[in-house]
């Protein structure tokens, strides 16, 4: 049987086809030698890492843990549903989700736009409340969301609902993430951050083009 690193060099070599050096900037390392590590089972990856791997080269976590059961994710749930490119591999439970940037994220009528500057594996239920996921700049929504945390966003709820957290667009900010305040007359956009000001939408022009979906799920790091 092979060995956790001969799995993985089976991955990056025989399934991807790739060098070290690409495998590792695909799993976001900037050291070559971690996976030279890894290969010779000088290291062990954490749990997150493998799951990366496993959804890079479509494999089942089982078998890159253990050796064991089917190899590959599509004997396990069909090639539809592996392999279907809009919503990223299925790796276990988890779902391998796309991460845009604010900045080039797009309006409501193109986001998300762009090309991806990261992927993040988030559990299925996650995934089903929220496909689409940007990564935060600012510190407008600090302590709630903080800078550089991924949220997700569910583009199908645009129902706007006092109290909730939003992604929205202004034409004079691009995509940014606010709680929002329904009352008769206006629409207010308030940070959570109470050093940052208030945005002030008049009810009779705020239309709809200014929702992107509602906020489902943050991750980050404290």
């Amino acid at each position: 049987m092979l060995t956790l690193g001969e799995r993985i060099r089976y991955v990056r070599d025989t399934i991807l086809k790739v060098n070290q050096a690409t495998f590792a900037d695909r799993l976001g390392f900037s050291r070559v030698a971690t996976i030279s590590d890894y290969e010779k089972d000088k290291r062990i990856p954490d749990i997150a890492t493998l799951r990366k791997i496993a959804t890079l080269g479509s494999v089942t976590l089982e078998w890159l843990l253990t050796g064991k059961g089917p190899i590959f994710i599509y004997e396990t749930y069909g090639p539809e549903e592996s392999k279907d490119s809009s919503i990223g591999l299925y790796s276990e439970d988890f779902v391998e989700v796309k991460v845009y940037d604010m900045a080039t994220a797009g309006d409501p009528k193109t986001f998300p736009s762009g090309e991806p500057i990261d992927v993040i594996m988030v559990p299925r239920s996650d995934y089903r409340r929220g496909p689409v996921a940007i990564r935060v700049e600012g510190d407008g929504m600090s302590p709630t969301i903080l800078n550089g945390a991924v949220v997700g966003i569910n583009r199908k709820d645009r129902r706007l609902i006092s109290g909730r957290i939003y992604a929205v667009w202004l034409s004079y900010e691009g995509i940014t993430i606010k709680r929002i305040f329904i009352y008769p007359e206006k629409i207010v956009l308030k940070p959570d951050n109470h050093t940052f000001p208030e945005t002030i939408i008049p009810k009779d022009r705020r239309g709809e083009e200014f929702l992107i979906g509602r906020v489902v799920w943050v991750f980050q790091r404290y």
